[in-house]
């Protein structure tokens, strides 16, 4: 071992200079250089995604028609937007855009969540909050859900939007009111002249003005389709429904959202003549509960006002309720029930649950809801008893069940109105003759084919066009497409999660459903290195 540095040091300088002195090739002490090595270039692969935890794939559809539908989905918790909801690389995710209606996302690692609120809007459709259940059946790596929005010109939906001009200062001169037509579907709001408009920081809001209101029909499934989910808390000493339903919402030419009012305003909405309270059918004089929901935070409030039942319209066989606010969101005029403490499910015999599993939709006016039924499930719950409560399902629940497949291929429809509290009986029938095929996944550098990455955790999801995505299964770059409808094309979707030559992370492709096996090769960037 070496103990005096500074020797070491005399020794190298040394040997520097007499080195030095064997590079003259003459006499004139001219220095000839050593060769110098050319430079090196290497080919540099990004690292091989990392492995991939339980992801949620949430679907948005036309509750009519189930295509996928393009919205905006944000996730909230606590009346906050989420912190703990991350897309599938970890990355934080609160507010984005569907791509062909599916957003995959995950739960924050560390995070204890078993349920996450989502809010969704789109152009043409009345926007809804969910509550989307992040808890797995056992064995499973992804939750399917389907997240079903109504058209605003569904049956059963009423529509109408009316714009004014508000002077600086945000006081309407004159009064602004819409209404929809008459009917079971109507509704109105009707904003005084005098009246400030204001946003939520409560600072003046002026210029053009939108003022859009909603209604739906409550003697049938269109208004519980359009109610946000949870419109009773888990520990709430009376469970209510919504009986009637109106959203109003106003902006400005900016998008500014007008939420509140210096003065009240007036709104009125449709309730069905046979609502129930205490037992006696309401009539024209009572007095309704009233709750909003505040799709920024994904919460329900319990309002001081009541809505008045007014005047019978024979024709539509509903009431009009009409009420006073300051402020505007989605609301609800409420009637107490008796909660469907069973919960509801679903008693399956017939064909086998494919391996995607099965969607079960109730509608109705008792109920609008939307679960799943597993290849592997042992109870075939569709709606838990909390749920119930919280959605105010009753004890006396009357629904239309429709059982479908991740195609849209119905596989079981019952003969109308059916008793969903409790357990339901369904008899599955498949309609289409199923093959899977697998699906490969390479990717190899865009300048260096030799370079490959594994792709063993590339998320790959497929679907047959405008319908909803689905998760493929797999291992070592090789995915099972399954459930597909023989001889139908299906478009593959890959995220590879590392960055591709045509500038994102992403790519896709179309196949035959045939049994055949398929592959796709991704071209992938990779850095390049030069050194010595």
């Amino acid at each position: 071992m070496f103990t005096n540095k500074k020797t070491l040091l005399a020794m190298s300088v040394a040997s520097v200079f007499a080195l030095s002195g064997c590079s003259s090739d003459n006499d004139k002490n001219e220095v000839v250089p050593d060769p110098v090595d050319p430079p090196v270039t290497v080919i540099v692969p990004p690292e091989a995604p990392a492995e991939l935890g339980l992801v949620v794939n949430t679907s948005v559809i036309d509750a009519a028609t189930t295509d996928v539908v393009d919205a905006t989905v944000t996730f909230l918790e606590n009346g906050v937007v989420s912190s703990n909801i991350v897309d599938v690389d970890g990355e934080a995710l609160t507010t984005t855009t569907t791509e062909d209606g599916s957003v995959t996302f995950s739960v924050k690692e560390g995070a204890t969540l078993e349920e996450v609120t989502v809010n969704v809007t789109a152009t043409g459709y009345v926007g809804k909050t969910f509550a989307v259940s992040l808890v797995a059946e056992e064995g499973e790596t992804s939750i399917d859900q389907v997240l079903a929005l109504t058209s605003k010109t569904a049956v059963g939906i009423a529509d109408t939007v009316v714009e004014a001009t508000v002077e600086a200062g945000g006081t309407t001169s004159a009064p602004i009111e819409a209404a929809t037509a008459e009917g079971a579907s109507s509704a109105s709001a009707t904003v005084p002249a005098g009246v400030i408009l204001l946003d939520e920081n409560e600072e003046p809001v002026s210029g053009d003005i939108s003022l859009n209101v909603t209604g739906a029909d409550a003697t049938s499934s269109a208004a519980q389709s359009i109610v946000p989910a949870n419109i009773n808390d888990a520990d709430a000493e009376t469970t209510v429904k919504a009986v009637g339903v109106a959203n109003v919402t106003m902006t400005n030419s900016e998008g500014k959202k007008i939420k509140k009012f210096s003065n009240p305003i007036t709104v009125s909405m449709a309730i069905p003549a046979d609502t129930m309270i205490n037992g006696e059918a309401i009539q024209t004089g009572d007095m309704l509960g009233l709750k909003s929901h505040n799709e920024d935070t994904g919460v329900w409030q319990s309002e001081t006002n009541m809505v008045t039942v007014g005047a019978l319209n024979a024709t539509s066989g509903t009431y009009t309720g009409s009420f006073q606010t300051s402020h505007l969101t989605f609301f609800a005029s409420t009637a107490p029930v008796d909660v469907c403490t069973s919960g509801i499910s679903v008693a399956v015999s017939g064909d086998d649950v494919p391996a995607k599993g099965l969607t079960v939709s109730l509608n109705s006016s008792d109920a609008s809801y939307t679960g799943k039924i597993s290849s592997n499930s042992s109870n075939n719950i569709v709606v838990t008893s909390g749920q119930s409560k919280k959605d105010g399902i009753s004890s006396s629940a009357t629904a239309a069940v429709t059982v479908t497949d991740s195609n849209g291929q119905v596989w079981f429809e019952s003969d109308g109105e059916v008793d969903v509290c409790g357990e339901v009986p369904v008899v599955l029938a498949n309609p289409v003759t199923y093959t899977s095929e697998d699906f490969t996944v390479t990717a190899a550098c865009s300048n260096d084919a030799t370079q490959t990455i594994d792709m063993s955790n590339a998320l790959v999801k497929y679907s047959l066009v405008n319908k909803k995505k689905v998760v493929a299964s797999g291992s070592g770059g090789t995915f099972s497409l399954a459930d597909l409808v023989e001889g139908s094309t299906y478009e593959v979707t890959i995220n590879a999660r590392i960055p591709l030559t045509n500038g994102t992370k992403k790519d896709s492709t179309t196949i035959t459903a045939d049994g055949t096996p398929e592959s796709i090769a991704l071209s992938a960037v990779c850095e390049t290195v030069t050194g010595s």
